[in-house]
């Protein structure tokens, strides 16, 4: 191997890279032990075999060889496999050179145990790892564990024979191609599985693809294969998570006393043809490949593409909602981050928040997936927009070559085949009635948002300004399935400052969930950690929550509130619809009693970029001291500030029947704030009702008797709309 080839090949490499839209990612690199290592890794792309000794390389800082099938010898590629050191499963002194770089601790191996790309990732038949279609099925190579304690004991042979044998350790030496330079390796050897988990998967026509129809000849079926799937996948982008499984030490496996009366007597090089050796070497090289191949699969990043398709293979042929699906779904990705054993096992987008595939799927989850099942036809429509599982996709599985395009759903369900956690949480989910689905959602998501609250609290214990009741979400039931409403409060306030009027629409029949803001009912420097998205989350939740209980779902926001009530309602047309009370239209509307001068506030927010991890507060005069904050973080205000700022843009595409209340007299954001709202919003029904009063706050408490007829005004204008 030519050590300088890493370094000359490094600029070709970083090129490639930079072409490819692959965001790799490592994850337990202190898996990783010291000393000779062969890493046994998962085969499902052509580029593994070109990028992973060099994204292993500069992790472990050690020459990196692998093996490569004899096929990809040729051309450009063959030149540069000499080079970085990856060797033909046909080369004639193959294990000879692998043992010989593992016992001199001259370089780690990278060996794909598969033995080929396993397109369809279907590995388990009955209880057994299996390889390839069901008529030519075999198990994964133990070449890897062969070689592994071959290395370890000639390892052993020549760290430890005593003085008087020492010719006989060089002749050992010399026939396995170790010289005197070479130093023995004092650390046993290892074997570290590795698995590479791609998201997402897709597979269609693409740039490769319509060049291979284009330039080359009469392309085979499986060049055109390989360059939809894996050149969507590189050229469209796709997340690899690279996971170092727990290592297999090869020093454990030579103790059987066959081995042990080995070492002890003179040593023979031609060892594993004795009978006993060898049944011993090739039975725990079988334990061996069953115990890399459990943790090389139990290392798989689990994503939403394997939660969609194992569900919709569990289910039948009959008919469903994109809601019933996107239900299921969120169901089971709650289910799954309750197991410890895959905390850090879930890709990252499974770690947040996953309500908004219960209201508007921002993120695109599921409609992602199901537009991938429409265009690959392992899903079709009916007029009624109900969706259909496809007999013929899924009546037979495809060949392992044509698996990437006859039905890529079911590659991504065979993936986590090998994750019983996994199964039992989704085969549980599976068998969950349609019409309860809705229920446990609520009820997992109620309790969330009440646990986020007290996870707030008990983080910032001494700090905490709030009364707790004032501060937590709320929901009132009523006995009517008709209606409800989701109510959301200002900035630097609380749930509390909405109770009253929630309590009066909740009289009247209405359903009512007090959404708690995230960052809110604890102290400022909560407020300073979170996000726009975080707020957005809390109104899906709401939403999710009452859409298990209520026909129509209405949305009643104040202040800040209003706007978020506002954007919520621009992406979600299932809203009957929007009350938005004192919505400011820009920060520039706002008085330097919430806002500092235009200078102030600029230095201010220059400041706080600079050095996002110092918080920036500013004083602020609440109207009523007992419910809101008294200092105002910068990064809520500019969290503020994006919201409005992408309002201006948002406003026209909120078309639900819409009411604005205004302060004809607002001395926190001006009279004409909420009138500029009003003139933006692209509903046919809307109306705009001004209040004669100075107060910023015009729905909390009974300070001026204008607050009472604004609650009574809310409630009339959601009655007449419920149906």
């Amino acid at each position: 191997m030519n050590r300088v080839a890493y370094r000359t090949t490094e600029l070709a490499i970083k090129m490639l890279a930079g072409i490819l839209k692959a965001n790799s990612r490592f994850h337990d690199v202190s898996h990783i032990p010291d000393g000779p290592i062969i890493f046994v890794i998962n085969h499902f792309t052509r580029l593994e075999t070109i990028l992973l000794p060099y994204y292993l390389y500069h992790l472990v800082k050690r020459p990196i060889c692998s093996l490569a099938d004899d096929g990809f010898f040729h051309g450009v590629l063959k030149s540069y496999f000499d080079r970085v050191g990856v060797l033909s499963t046909k080369d004639p002194h193959r294990d000879e050179l692998i043992i010989r770089s593992l016992v001199t601790s001259g370089a780690n191996w990278i060996i794909f145990p598969e033995g080929k790309m396993v397109k369809n990732k279907k590995l388990i038949r009955g209880k057994e790892f299996m390889i390839g279609d069901d008529q030519l099925a075999r198990p994964p190579h133990s070449g890897p564990a062969w070689l592994g304690l071959r290395a370890e004991i000639l390892r052993r042979v020549l760290l430890n024979r005593p003085d008087g044998l020492a010719e006989t350790a060089a002749s050992i030496a010399g026939q396995n191609g170790i010289g005197k330079e070479d130093t023995i390796s004092t650390e046993s050897v290892k074997i570290v599985p590795v698995n590479l988990t791609y998201y997402p998967l897709r597979s269609r026509e693409n740039f490769l693809s319509d060049m291979a129809h284009k330039y080359v000849g009469a392309p085979s079926d499986r060049m055109i294969e390989e360059l939809m799937a894996e050149g969507t996948m590189f050229l469209e982008g796709v997340d690899i998570d690279i996971r170092i499984g727990r290592s297999l030490d090869m020093a454990a496996y030579t103790d059987h006393q066959s081995i042990t009366a080995l070492l002890e007597r003179p040593f023979d090089p031609a060892f594993d043809q004795c009978p006993k050796v060898d049944a011993y070497m090739k039975a725990a090289a079988g334990r061996i490949m069953h115990l890399y191949m459990e943790r090389m699969y139990a290392a798989t990043t689990v994503n939403h593409d394997h939660i969609q398709a194992s569900l919709l293979r569990k289910r039948s042929f009959l008919p469903f909602s994109r809601p019933d699906f996107a239900g299921r779904a969120h169901l089971a990705v709650t289910g799954l981050q309750r197991i410890p054993e895959l905390e850090g096992r879930l890709h990252k987008s499974l770690r947040q928040s996953q309500a908004d595939v219960l209201t508007y799927d921002r993120t695109g989850k599921i409609g992602e997936f199901i537009k991938l099942g429409l265009e690959s036809g392992f899903l079709v429509e009916d007029d009624q927009q109900r969706l259909q599982k496809e007999d013929d996709a899924w009546d037979q599985s495809p060949l392992m070559h044509e698996a990437r395009i006859a039905n890529i759903a079911e590659v991504m369900a065979n993936e986590i085949e090998p994750l019983k956690r996994v199964q039992r949480c989704l085969l549980r989910v599976s068998r969950v009635p349609d019409r309860m689905v809705p229920a446990v959602n609520a009820y997992n998501l109620y309790r969330q948002d009440r646990q986020l609250y007290i996870s707030e609290r008990e983080a910032h214990a001494e700090k905490n300004e709030i009364e707790y009741e004032s501060g937590r979400p709320f929901i009132l039931p009523a006995r009517s399935r008709r209606a409800g409403v989701v109510m959301i409060h200002s900035y630097l306030s609380v749930p509390e400052e909405i109770r009253e009027c929630a309590k009066m629409l909740n009289r009247r029949g209405l359903w009512v969930y007090g959404v708690r803001l995230p960052g809110h009912g604890t102290c400022p420097e909560s407020l300073a950690r979170v996000e726009l998205e975080d707020w957005r989350q809390a109104l899906d939740r709401g939403v999710a929550v009452l859409n298990a209980a209520c026909r129509q779902i209405f949305m009643v926001g104040f202040s800040v509130g209003g706007m978020l009530a506002l954007e919520f309602a621009s992406h979600y047309r299932q809203l009957a619809g929007v009350a938005a009370i004192c919505p400011p239209f820009e920060l520039a509307d706002y008085s330097q009693r919430f806002m500092p001068s235009t200078d102030i506030w600029n230095r201010l927010l220059s400041r706080w970029k600079g050095n996002q991890y110092k918080q920036e507060f500013m004083d602020f005069e609440p109207e009523n001291s007992t419910i809101n904050y008294h200092r105002n973080p910068v990064a809520g205000v500019n969290q503020v500030g994006e919201l409005l700022k992408l309002m201006k843009g948002r406003l026209e595409f909120v078309t639900q029947p819409t009411l604005v209340i205004a302060a004809d007299n607002d001395q926190v954001i001006g009279a004409e704030s909420a009138t500029r709202v009003y003139g933006g919003i692209g509903a046919a029904k809307k109306e705009i009702l001004k209040f004669h009063t100075e107060r910023h706050n015009i729905i909390y408490g009974n300070h001026t008797g204008v607050e009472t007829r604004v609650r009574e005004a809310v409630g009339s204008f959601l009655l007449s709309r419920i149906q």
